[in-house]
């Protein structure tokens, strides 16, 4: 028999295995989160089946925050607008957005905002300005803890209060039940245990994406972008397209831009040795720390060499192009920036993914990661004199910058990974999944990163927060209409 437990185990109600369910939802990342919380809290019973031991999924690491518009954390100086966002989005997916969804994602950013800020009592009081956006619209609280921890935890303990709520964790979702063309419910399984029959009205794929699915015969990273296999991830090692390759072979889901994968361009070389220093598994460096006035200089010259708040994929093709082999830059941030983010810097620092120190102790510890660099310090010194001097006038034509860089300052060294795929399982307004024949399946939806088309060829930041909550929201009110009807 599947055992029910979650993240906090002495807490989360079993019910009964043996009973059909209003819903199921598969994953616990913030989009599974958004849509089981709102269900319960509509009165409906709902299973959650996780393939981690803990909930949360990648959400739960996120570190840059979540967009919203127009909020009253804002500056009411600023002309930000919806308009304006759903504008940068289509700018930033390069014309393959589907246009539909990013403008529900841009429509309802204000309203994620508000369920999580006044109903959920989640701090969203601090604003910043991440690469690609015309404006600050990007959000997360002013205390210590990262935003994806602060909504996730959040939501798990608004889970808990539900008794009308099954939570699976350690269990793979297997495939789906059907009864004639009708989807009635789901096969999971534990590992080491057999399989078990869970059956619904509804069921929810919220498994996230591709980014970690890099080995095996049915790799979707190896089938669509054979490319990118040699990259380092950010993901769990969970994220393995589960929901996108069961609903294609079970349901004949029609996937769409799998080919929109995200190389994100700063995750952190962690400095604990060779066998680290080569791990295909990076921490991310988070946009935020561009965003309070972060720089990247370049190995060979010591000097900046791309606007640092362009797109995601401008700055990632700038470093494979400017800082040789292998791509790493270093990322500096001043004294006074660290203020904005003394959290996140500390917690790097731990980590032993930021340092404090010169050029000199900057180029110390470039060597560790390329032993044969010649760029001396001074180098270093005259990139940063450079940067210093130029600041109203970038040639980069950057505009929003932090403070002058001084003869000590904390620094980091990154490098392109893979991190969010764009494409996924196709969907119509309502989630609803489509399959390749053009057929919409009513009672089987695909949110999060599992689905397709919001983001187009590159996501914005702050972005992917913001999708599970626009669109889990909405899934759980289409159904609870369903249900009152």
């Amino acid at each position: 028999m599947l055992k029910a437990c979650g993240i906090f185990t002495n807490h989360i109600r079993n019910m009964s295995h043996n009973q059909i369910y209003d819903v199921i939802v598969i994953g616990s990342g913030l989009a599974g989160l958004t849509t089981s919380v709102k269900l319960l809290e509509g009165g409906l019973k709902v299973a959650v089946v996780e393939k981690a031991e803990k909930m949360g999924g990648n959400s739960i690491k996120a570190s840059s925050g979540i967009n919203g518009v127009p909020t009253i954390y804002q500056r009411k100086d600023e002309k930000d607008s919806v308009e304006e966002f759903y504008k940068d989005t289509i700018r930033s997916g390069k014309g393959l957005c589907v246009e539909t969804l990013a403008k529900t994602l841009s429509l309802d950013s204000a309203k994620a905002i508000l369920w999580l800020s006044e109903e959920c009592n989640v701090d969203l009081s601090v604003v910043a300005r991440l690469g690609g956006h015309s404006f600050a619209r990007t959000h997360r609280g002013s205390g210590n803890l990262p935003p994806g921890f602060a909504i996730v935890s959040t939501l798990i303990k608004r889970l808990q209060l539900s008794e009308s709520v099954l939570v699976l964790t350690q269990t793979r979702f297997v495939d789906f039940i059907k009864n004639k063309n009708e989807v009635v419910g789901i096969v999971a399984q534990k590992e080491n245990e057999p399989v078990h029959e869970l059956r619904a009205k509804n069921i929810v794929l919220a498994t996230g994406g591709i980014c970690a699915d890099l080995t095996g015969p049915d790799s979707m990273i190896k089938r669509f972008r054979p490319d990118l296999l040699d990259y380092p991830q950010t993901n769990s090692p969970l994220t393995t397209g589960d929901g996108q390759k069961i609903a294609e072979s079970s349901l004949g889901a029609n996937l769409i831009q799998m080919d929109q994968i995200q190389v994100h361009p700063t995750g952190f070389i962690q400095l604990k040795g060779p066998e680290q220093i080569a791990s295909k598994s990076k921490f991310l460096c988070g946009e935020l720390i561009r965003s309070i006035g972060g720089i990247l200089l370049s190995p060979l010259t010591g000097k900046r060499f791309v606007n640092e708040l362009t797109t995601r994929d401008e700055v990632t093709k700038a470093v494979l192009n400017s800082c040789g082999e292998p791509p790493v830059a270093a990322i500096v941030v001043s004294e006074e920036d660290y203020e904005k983010a003394k959290s996140h810097i500390g917690f790097y620092m731990s980590q032993l993914l930021m340092f404090k120190g010169t050029s000199s102790d900057l180029v110390e510890k470039f060597k560790e990661i390329i032993p044969s660099l010649t760029t001396l310090p001074s180098a270093f010194d005259a990139g940063l004199s450079e940067f210093n001097g130029n600041i109203e006038n970038d040639h980069f034509k950057r505009s929003h910058f932090g403070t002058v860089v001084g003869e000590t300052f904390y620094f980091g060294f990154i490098t392109p990974v893979l991190h969010f795929s764009m494409g996924g399982i196709e969907t119509n307004s309502a989630s609803q999944v489509s399959t390749k024949e053009g057929v919409t399946l009513p009672n089987v939806f695909a949110i999060g990163e599992v689905s397709g088309g919001v983001h187009g060829a590159n996501r914005l930041g702050g972005s992917s927060l913001l999708e599970c909550v626009v669109f889990g929201t909405r899934v759980a009110e289409h159904i609870l209409g369903d249900a009152k009807n």
